[in-house]
């Protein structure tokens, strides 16, 4: 395996540009020194090819790739993140270092503009692994499609900032916090949005913990919404997402899930496969105590999963993951 050092002045796109080059059976490994390492400025870090690859750190706290971009700079997914992954990937390994988009909230979710992620897994067919990896933004921190694996990594963000178009996309205990909003308290929050493909497992957590920054008394935070547009023939935008064994802090309404009382939720009835579904959910209380969690006030559209069930979507996960 070729090795390519970089250092913080070192432009981490010429590096990216080398490893496209290289024709290593093994692939590349890129090595980051520690300190912070500056992304495009205003523009996405890129890598779009069939060689494997591989960015390593010595710490997410040490070593930091920090950046701004978002919707308002680039127009569409893959072009706003501060680092993209293109469709001729194959196999993409990240450890131990921080991706951070710096961009701040100017103006209403509803203007388009603040969608501005930390890393796009724009690619279908490949497999994005990440471990002890820390993703920091405000909007859309995370956007994967196909398949991804993220283990004991670090996730921050407040509207939608795990989602995508994916297969399976699963992450173990790993630590997801939504964090205050910058233009104020009381806006609601959401972890999630599943556009998952159809009849696909879709975004599965299994042992993590879920935590929140104080956003107001009134705010409104869940785990999912749906963006409302999927249907049983529709190739992608399914509303799929398992919790298993996870810990929640008691700021999440306990429903879990909103459709936000307009919108479509497809499947209408999560099951052990597709949709929105938990086993386990265990609620953490201000005071430290872990409680279990009351399946009585999940949202409608969710399902409890049983034990057999859990195990018949771990076994999925793993095969289609090749674990």
């Amino acid at each position: 395996m070729k090795t390519i050092f970089v250092n913080e002045t070192d432009p981490l796109q010429n590096a990216l540009d080398e490893a496209a080059k290289c024709t290593d059976a093994d692939g590349v490994l890129i090595e980051l020194s520690d300190g912070v390492h500056a992304g495009n400025e205003k523009a996405r870090l890129f890598y779009d090819s069939p060689e494997p690859l591989e960015i390593r750190g010595k710490g997410a706290e040490k070593c930091v790739l920090r950046g701004e971009n978002c919707e308002s700079y680039h127009k569409d997914t893959e072009n706003r993140a501060i680092l993209t992954f293109g469709e001729k990937c194959t196999r993409v390994s990240l450890f131990d270092f921080t991706i951070e988009n710096a961009h701040i909230k100017t103006a209403d979710d509803c203007s388009l503009g603040n969608q501005a992620e930390a890393i796009c897994w724009h690619n279908k067919t490949g497999k994005l692994f990440c471990s002890k990896m820390t993703f920091k933004s405000r909007q859309d921190t995370i956007h994967v499609k196909g398949f991804s694996h993220f283990v004991e990594c670090e996730i921050f963000g407040d509207v939608d900032f795990i989602w995508g178009y994916c297969d399976t996309s699963l992450f173990e205990k790993c630590k997801i916090t939504t964090i205050r909003d910058n233009r104020g308290e009381n806006r609601p929050a959401y972890v999630l949005q599943s556009r998952a493909l159809n009849s696909k497992v879709g975004f599965v957590f299994d042992s993590c913990e879920f935590f929140a920054e104080d956003r107001g008394e009134n705010a409104k935070i869940y785990i999912g919404r749906t963006e409302g547009t999927g249907r049983a023939d529709s190739l992608d935008r399914w509303d799929s997402i398992a919790l298993l064994d996870c810990v929640i802090s008691e700021q999440y309404d306990s429903a879990l899930w909103t459709n936000e009382e307009k919108r479509v939720v497809f499947p209408q009835k999560g099951s052990a496969l597709c949709g929105w579904r938990e086993f386990e959910t265990k609620i953490r209380q201000k005071d430290g105590a872990i409680l279990p969690y009351n399946k009585n006030a999940q949202n409608k559209h969710g399902f409890s999963m049983t034990k057999s069930d859990a195990e018949i979507l771990r076994a999925v996960v793993k095969s289609n993951l090749k674990l």
